[in-house]
């Protein structure tokens, strides 16, 4: 049986909880920026974005949990994300 893995390949950097809007970022060492939503029987796997060359060295999320926002030292970047919509 197959099974497909929607874990970090890297070291998880940082998790964030987008207040109301009930997802949970996951940023990892190899610039990797992953969506997760709260459901009632636990949590499942939403979107995966490469946002970074590096490392992700920084993530926010907005007090009204519809903005998140990562940053790298790596590559010199800042990337904010939709997070109702994934968007980048």
């Amino acid at each position: 049986m197959y099974e497909k893995s929607y874990m970090h390949r890297d070291t998880v950097t940082h998790v964030a909880v987008a207040g109301p809007s009930d997802f949970i970022l996951s940023a990892s060492a190899d610039g990797h920026l992953k969506f997760w939503r709260k459901t009632a029987a636990g949590v499942e796997f939403a979107k995966h974005f490469r946002a970074h060359l590096g490392p992700v060295t920084g993530l926010a999320v907005s007090p009204d949990g519809a903005l998140a926002a990562t940053i790298s030292a790596a590559d010199g970047t800042a990337k904010v994300f939709d997070v109702a919509t994934f968007d980048m």
